[in-house]
């Protein structure tokens, strides 16, 4: 994907999410000069992992935060956002 045509899907889902990150709902950050890292970064997540065969199309991207993006990991995008909308900070862990 060219450069440009990445800046535009990015800020197709910025302005379709309305800035704000999916899972926690805080307003997310553009990236900008100077701005490279930092918890409240808006970062472009894939709902299914590109490397389970998710494609990188505007139905498969959210806006979240850097910190919430991180955080996700490898968590089920569903299963991650009932967490954040559960209220819990940690996520659950569950026994080996």
């Amino acid at each position: 994907m060219k450069p440009a045509q990445r800046i535009k899907l990015f800020g197709d889902v910025y302005a379709r999410d309305k800035g704000c990150c999916v899972y926690c709902g805080k307003p997310a950050r553009r990236p900008g000069r100077g701005v490279k890292r930092a918890p409240d970064l808006a970062t472009l997540d894939h709902v299914a992992p590109r490397s389970a065969g998710g494609p990188l199309a505007r139905d498969n991207l959210v806006l979240a935060c850097s910190a919430c993006n991180n955080e996700r990991g490898t968590m089920d995008a569903a299963a991650f956002r009932a967490l954040k909308a559960a209220g819990r900070d940690e996520p659950i862990s569950t026994p080996v």
